[in-house]
């Protein structure tokens, strides 16, 4: 799937309306360049799940965790700034492994070619600046 979005609106309203669709269990990895809008498709996909505050990117702290509440089976949000990371052993050193896969959380991390993270494990999300606010985003579901 592939769509165009005109503003930080639209791409944070993509992510809600992806959210809906959610089960659980799912790793999301996100590329794009700096400022290409990773952090706000994060924002809006945990709005979707009722996280409406304290969104923000893990550039520092590497890792956040974000409560779901009234969501069937979504329990917990990871989310993941693998930018200054190495390796997957370092996803490994940060807890982050603990996450991948469980049915009651959902896995996002931004930069997943900085620890070389197996594409096949993932949906891939790869958002693409084009002009002024627009952004291309396609998504790619493991086959």
């Amino acid at each position: 799937m592939k769509r165009v979005t005109k503003n930080e609106e639209e791409t944070f309203e993509l992510a809600a309306e992806l959210a809906k669709k959610a089960k659980g269990g799912e790793v999301y990895a996100l590329s794009g360049d700096l400022g290409a809008g990773k952090t706000v498709f994060v924002r809006g996909f945990c709005h979707g799940l009722g996280i409406k505050k304290g969104v923000s990117s893990p550039t520092f702290v590497l890792m956040k965790i974000y409560k779901v509440r009234g969501h069937k089976s979504i329990k917990e949000v990871c989310h993941i700034d693998a930018y200054r990371l190495k390796s997957a052993k370092d996803l490994e050193a940060i807890g982050a492994l603990d996450y991948f896969g469980r049915k009651d959380a959902i896995c996002f991390i931004e930069w997943p070619e900085a620890v070389k993270m197996e594409k096949e494990r993932a949906i891939s999300i790869i958002i693409e600046q084009m002009k002024e606010d627009s952004r291309s985003i396609e998504i790619k579901r493991p086959v």
